[in-house]
């Protein structure tokens, strides 16, 4: 064999080899919504994230996992290949976007209040004694309401309260700023995802048992979602072994990991 011949089988190979290990490999992205997913000292970690990573090791794939704000994830699953988004919620708005795989998760999504308690009474007291007892009038401790609910910027909690004529909303670019306007007395009502809204309450400087929840709005699920041009038979590889996985009771593991009453 000539070293000419020998040189072109060699890069033959290698060819094959890339292309092999290229399509071998699968990138997750999701918005940072934990306990869903979210990036924490430069680790991406989630519920959702896990489950698919764990799907993704079994079907073979070599996964890489990102979190980017919602609009590029969209942006990313129509351009790129090999890209999956875990985690959307599948609304009508929405339903065009995407080749929609499988449930990965049943949510609620409600309204949030604030009540007052023990711990709280105390920090007013010590920033009563702080101000040497100065005696001040309740109109001047009580905060200024800026609005009566705060809702993450362009989720479907958004769309709900614009298809319903709701109003008098602020909406933030962080559910942890919701967060910090309603336990500072800024809006009435925090508009999001029951476990959310506790995992991130735990999270700060806050007490959760100041956290109410109110009101049921709706009960969806939070998909794996691919690109248009998916085809049925990988859709469905990610279906079945997802489907295995549930009856395994690998899924349930995963959820204990991040919350114990799901």
């Amino acid at each position: 064999m000539s070293k000419l011949t020998s040189l072109l089988l060699l890069i033959s190979f290698m060819g094959i080899a890339v292309a092999s290990e290229t399509a071998d490999q699968i990138t997750l992205i999701g918005p940072q919504v934990p306990p869903f997913s979210w990036q924490e000292e430069g680790n991406v970690r989630g519920i959702n994230m896990d489950v698919i990573s764990q799907a993704g090791q079994q079907l073979g794939y070599q996964v890489h996992q990102q979190v980017v704000p919602l609009k590029r994830a969209f942006s990313m699953v129509e351009r790129l290949p090999n890209v999956l988004m875990v985690g959307v919620a599948r609304t009508a708005e929405r339903e065009h976007l995407f080749t929609w795989v499988a449930p990965i998760l049943p949510v609620q999504v409600g309204m949030l209040g604030w009540q007052d308690s023990a711990h709280q009474q105390s920090v007013d007291t010590n920033q009563s004694l702080a101000h040497d007892k100065r005696q001040e009038s309740p109109q001047s401790r009580q905060p200024h309401v800026r609005a009566k609910l705060c809702v993450h910027y362009n989720t479907p909690m958004e769309d709900w309260l614009k298809s319903n004529g709701e109003t008098d909303y602020i909406a933030v670019t962080s559910e942890q700023a919701c967060l910090s306007l309603l336990a500072e007395g800024l809006v009435k009502h925090w508009f999001t995802e029951f476990h959310l809204a506790q995992f991130l309450t735990k999270k700060s400087s806050y007490s959760p048992m100041n956290l109410i929840e109110q009101e049921v709005v709706m009960q969806t699920k939070l998909y794996l979602a691919g690109p248009l041009t998916m085809s049925s038979t990988e859709a469905e590889e990610w279906r079945m072994t997802l489907v295995a996985m549930a009856q395994r009771g690998e899924i349930d593991k995963i959820i204990a990991r991040y919350v114990a009453d799901y």
